[in-house]
């Protein structure tokens, strides 16, 4: 228990410096489920919405849907379509992605490390005036072995950087700790914070978001 305060402590105080002055405040809210087909074919999906300003500005989300391949013990391809809606000065714009996933997962003296390559292709409203372009991410998990009293839930951290192949180039990072535990067989909660920085026309802002999860696995 002891180690679990000393992890959820170091990681809630990184030193983010004077960036928390100009930062806003939101919440992500995951909903991810995965459909086992047979031993090497599965489907996944995960989806997302976003708040600003608070907790009651709605302003992003997304839904998709992928078809999987597992090349191994460790290995995972998926390839697959995200529909994605911003808010953008009252109105939406809706985005369309087509991407491909390289996930890897093991087990380190029994921490569980993920890591997930994903590429995707950003098309927009032809109205929008945006321009499509390439885009990669990158998320690298770590789950603590230690288990807390609070429903044996298990702390973790995970970072996300996004690279974009315009002038914007490495233009978002999120970084999220808190606590993943079992609510069934099947199903698996998470709780956390995110600090999200995110760059554009060469000014980083912050967020300080509440992270909320359900994984569903079938």
């Amino acid at each position: 228990m002891n180690r679990l305060l000393c992890f959820l402590l170091l990681i809630t105080n990184f030193p983010f410096g004077s960036a928390l002055a100009q930062s806003d405040t939101g919440s992500a809210h995951n909903l991810i489920a995965k459909y086992t087909i047979n031993e090497a074919w599965f489907l996944s999906s995960r989806n997302l919405l976003t708040s600003r300003n608070g907790f009651d500005d709605f302003f992003f989300g997304y839904v998709d849907l992928n078809l999987g391949y597992n090349l191994g013990s460790n290995w995972s391809a998926e390839a697959g379509y995200r529909h994605a809606w911003l808010e953008i000065n009252n109105d939406w714009r809706d985005e369309y992605r087509p991407s491909a996933i390289l996930a890897y997962r093991t087990r380190l003296n029994n921490w569980t490390v993920a890591n997930r390559h994903r590429i995707e292709y950003r098309t927009f409203e032809k109205e929008s005036g945006a321009n499509d372009r390439w885009r990669y991410r990158n998320e690298t998990r770590l789950v603590a072995p230690w288990k807390s009293h609070f429903f044996q839930a298990s702390p973790f951290i995970e970072e996300e950087i996004f690279y974009e192949f315009t002038n914007e180039g490495f233009n978002f990072n999120w970084l999220t700790t808190g606590l993943r535990w079992r609510v069934a067989d099947n199903t698996i909660a998470k709780i956390g914070y995110r600090w999200q920085a995110q760059k554009f026309n060469e000014t980083w802002s912050h967020r300080h978001q509440l992270v909320t999860g359900l994984l569903l696995f079938f």
